[in-house]
C-alpha cells in the first residue's frame, strides 16, 4: 500500500515575513559575512600562507566549494520558507541536522557578543584623557611593565607571551623572564584579568558585564520588530564599517614604513600551494566568514519571495566579501609596517592573528599616530559595527527556530518582541560566564587561548564545516524524501523526478509549475490508495 502522506506545500507558510526590497536581503547577508574574521584572521592567514598566493587557494575554495554550498543553503530556505530547524525535514532522515544547526546558532549567540563587549571596553577607554594603556603607573601594572613610548624597546613576539604561575592569584599576576608592554598589560590584566588556572574562576568583571549589557540592548532594539526593522539598521551597520576601513587604509598608506608592511602582506611564495595547511586555512576562513552549515543562510533566505534570484545575490556577496577581506589586509599591514619601523623590528615580529592583532598590536600602532584616541575610537567602533550584523542574523536564526518549533507561542501580537527579550536575557546571563577572569594557556608557537570563547569558536567552526559537506552530499539523495512518503511503486516514483526537477530550479519556478506538481502528487497518491 502507498502512504497517505503527501508533500507539504510551501504555501502552508505564507504568513512568514518577507524582505520589502531585494537590497535588504543582500545587505543583511553582506553584513553577516563581513565580520571580525575579515579583520583579524584573513590578513594574517594571507601573510602566513604565501601572501598573494594564498588568494589562489582562497578563491578556488570560494568558487568550487563554498559558493555552490551557499546557493544550496539559500535555495533550501527560499523553497521551504522555514528556518534551518524545519528546512532539513525536506530529507526526514536528516532532520536532526536542523536541530544541530540551531544549537550551533545558540553557541554563537552566547560568545559572539562577548567579543563585541571587549571592543566596547576598548572604545570607552579611548575617551580617557590620560590613555592608560600607554603608561605603567596604573593599579594593574606590574613592576616590570614597559611603557609604550619607552625608547629603544625591542618589541618581539616573546614579549607578547604572558606566563602565569599556577599558584598565582587573580590580583597578583606577574610575567616571567620578560616584561609586557603597557598595552598588553592593559588588555590582558585590566580588561581580561587573566588567571592562573581553571580553578581560579573569580568574580564577574562588572565593567565587561556592563559592556555586554549595552551590546545586548542595542541588539534587542535592532531585531525586536523582525526583519522589517533589522533591514533598516543594516543600512548603517553594513556600510559604515566599509567607510571606516577605507579611512584607516588611506591613513595607513601615508605612514612611514607602510610599504614594508604591504610588501610583507603581498609577498608571493608559490611553493606554499603545495602545503595542505594553506588549503585548510583557506577553507576554514571562507566557511567561517559565510557561516555555512550553521543555518543562518537558510533562515535569511526563508524570508525571500519564492521567485527571488538567489544566484545573483550569492555571487554579489561572495565577490564583495573577498574584496573586503583583501582590502582590510592593506589597512592592517600598512599600520603594522609603521609599527615595525617605530619599534625598529620586523613586520613578522608584530604581526599575529586573532584577538592579539586587534586588541594589542593594532592599538599599539595607533597610539603612535597623531590624535591616537580618535583612531582608537574609530577602529573599535568599526569592529563593533562589523560584528553587530552577525549577531543580528544569529539572534534572528535562534528566534525563527523557536517559532518553527513552537508556533503557538508566537501567534499573539507582542510575542515576537517578548521572545527576543527572553532569548536575549538568557544569552546575556550565559555570556556572563565569559566576562570572568580568564585562563590563558601558551605553547611555544601558539597564540592566546581564552578558554570558553575559543572552545565554542572552534566547535562552531568545525561542526559547521562538517554539516556543510553533509549538506552537499545529502542533496544527491533528494529522492529519499519522496520515497519515505510514497512507496516504491512504478506509478508513484514518476512523481519524485518531476518534483525534484522543480525543486532544483526553485529560484526560477513559477506557481504554475508547483501547482501542477502538487496536482500530480495528489492524483498519483489517490491512485496508489485505490490500488489493492
Amino acid at each position: 500500500m502507498c502512504s497517505k502522506e503527501t508533500v507539504e506545500s510551501p504555501q502552508n507558510n505564507m504568513e512568514r515575513k518577507t524582505w520589502s526590497k531585494s537590497i535588504d536581503f543582500v545587505l543583511t547577508m553582506f553584513g553577516m559575512s563581513i565580520g571580525l574574521g575579515n579583520v583579524w584572521r584573513f590578513p594574517y592567514l594571507c601573510y602566513k600562507n604565501g601572501g598573494g598566493v594564498f588568494l589562489i587557494a582562497y578563491l578556488a575554495v570560494l568558487l568550487f566549494v563554498v559558493l555552490p554550498t551557499i546557493i544550496l543553503e539559500l535555495a533550501v530556505g527560499q523553497y521551504t520558507r522555514d528556518s534551518a530547524i524545519r528546512a532539513w525535514q525536506i530529507i526526514p532522515l536528516m532532520k536532526g541536522i536542523g536541530h544541530a544547526t540551531c544549537i550551533i546558532l545558540v553557541y554563537a549567540d552566547i560568545y559572539y557578543p562577548v567579543i563585541l563587549a571587549w571592543a566596547l571596553r576598548w572604545l570607552v577607554a579611548g575617551f580617557s584623557i590620560d590613555s592608560p594603556w600607554t603608561t605603567c603607573n596604573n593599579t594593574w601594572n606590574n613592576e616590570d611593565c614597559i611603557p609604550l613610548f619607552q625608547e629603544e624597546m625591542n618589541f618581539t613576539k616573546n614579549q607578547a607571551r604572558l606566563q602565569i604561575p599556577v599558584n598565582s592569584s587573580l590580583n597578583n599576576v606577574s610575567s616571567t623572564e620578560v616584561g609586557l608592554s603597557s598595552v598588553e598589560e592593559f588588555w590582558k590584566i585590566n580588561i581580561l584579568s587573566l588567571s592562573g588556572g581553571l580553578e581560579e574562576f573569580g568574580n564577574i568583571k562588572w565593567d565587561l558585564a556592563l559592556c555586554l549589557l549595552v551590546i545586548w540592548i542595542f541588539v534587542y532594539f535592532s531585531v525586536w520588530k523582525g526583519i522589517s526593522w533589522t533591514s533598516k539598521v543594516v543600512y548603517v551597520t553594513a556600510t559604515l564599517p566599509l567607510v571606516m576601513i577605507v579611512i584607516v587604509l588611506v591613513r595607513g598608506a601615508t605612514l612611514e614604513g607602510a610599504s614594508d608592511g604591504i610588501q610583507q602582506y603581498l609577498r608571493s611564495n608559490t611553493t606554499k600551494l603545495l602545503e595542505v595547511e594553506v588549503w585548510t586555512d583557506a577553507a576554514s576562513q571562507v566557511m567561517y566568514s559565510f557561516v555555512v552549515g550553521c543555518g543562518a543562510l537558510t533562515t535569511l533566505s526563508s524570508h525571500n519571495q519564492f521567485h527571488h534570484n538567489l544566484l545573483r545575490d550569492a555571487a554579489i556577496v561572495s565577490c564583495a566579501n573577498a574584496i573586503t577581506s583583501f582590502t582590510s589586509g592593506f589597512a592592517i599591514f600598512s599600520v603594522l609596517g609603521h609599527l615595525a619601523q617605530v619599534k625598529n623590528t620586523s613586520v613578522s615580529a608584530v604581526a599575529e592573528s586573532g584577538p592579539g592583532l586587534v586588541f594589542v598590536a593594532y592599538p599599539t600602532a595607533l597610539s603612535f599616530l597623531p590624535l591616537p584616541n580618535c583612531w582608537i575610537v574609530l577602529f573599535f567602533l568599526m569592529l563593533i559595527l562589523l560584528g553587530l550584523d552577525s549577531v543580528f542574523v544569529i539572534q534572528d536564526g535562534v528566534i525563527e527556530c523557536l517559532k518553527d518549533l513552537f508556533p503557538k507561542l508566537f501567534r499573539h501580537k507582542w510575542n515576537h518582541e517578548i521572545g527576543h527579550a527572553v532569548v536575549g536575557s538568557i544569552m546575556f546571563l550565559l555570556g556572563l560566564s565569559m566576562v570572568t577572569p580568564k585562563y590563558s594557556e601558551y605553547g611555544e608557537n601558539e597564540n592566546t587561548s581564552y578558554l570558553a570563547h575559543s572552545k565554542l569558536d572552534i566547535y562552531c567552526t568545525v561542526i559547521s564545516i562538517g554539516f556543510d559537506v553533509l549538506l552537499a552530499v545529502s542533496v544527491q539523495a533528494f529522492d529519499l524524501r519522496q520515497n519515505l512518503y510514497i512507496s516504491n511503486m512504478g506509478k508513484c516514483n514518476r512523481v519524485v523526478h518531476s518534483f525534484q526537477f522543480c525543486f532544483m530550479r526553485s529560484g526560477y519556478c513559477r506557481e504554475s509549475c508547483l501547482e501542477s506538481k502538487r496536482q500530480i502528487i495528489s492524483r498519483e497518491t489517490a491512485q496508489c490508495n485505490d490500488t489493492p
